[in-house]
């Protein structure tokens, strides 16, 4: 990481597409309860050659099972990092992130990238599942919002915001 520069085109929604649709291939294979997938994207956020457009990425992304990380790397200018394209850049990876269970993180420069890594380390290593059965009998397909609330002193629930409900 300390020797990539970047440079080229970036297809970022291309890719998080082809990763979760490779990871949904992954859970129909493996036998018995599915694993917890995450996926982690470092990156400044920035498509600028993608085929599919950020709302499709976003919509498969809140369909899947998988909780994405994004780390967004602030290209700055003498540590000003204010500029329109990274505002844009940053809600997209928000989005994803907030609306996959997952965490984002906006590091200010590499060093504290190993920090990163171990904040999402051991948030994957200590997540806890919880069922939930709802009452609402409609079979539309429509998006469901769900809210996750503890009364623990210095815990965070972290989760999807919803998911679709069964169409059959």
């Amino acid at each position: 990481i300390r020797k990539t520069t970047a440079n080229g085109s970036t297809s970022l929604y291309n890719a998080i597409y082809v990763a979760l649709k490779d990871l949904k291939k992954a859970v129909v294979t493996t036998a018995g309860d599915p694993p917890r997938q995450a996926i982690i994207v470092l990156s400044d956020g920035e498509d600028t050659s993608s085929l599919l457009p950020f709302e499709e990425v976003l919509d498969l992304a809140k369909r899947s099972e998988t909780a994405i990380y994004a780390i967004g790397l602030r290209a700055s200018e003498g540590g000003a990092s204010s500029n329109k394209g990274f505002k844009e850049a940053e809600f997209v990876l928000r989005q994803l992130a907030q609306q996959t269970g997952g965490r984002a993180f906006f590091p200010n420069q590499i060093g504290d990238l190993t920090s990163v890594y171990g904040q999402i380390a051991d948030e994957l290593s200590s997540q806890y599942t919880v069922g939930y059965t709802s009452k609402n009998p409609k079979r539309d397909g429509a998006w469901r919002r769900v809210v996750v609330r503890t009364n623990r002193q210095g815990a965070t629930p972290r989760t999807k915001l919803g998911y679709f409900a069964p169409t059959r």
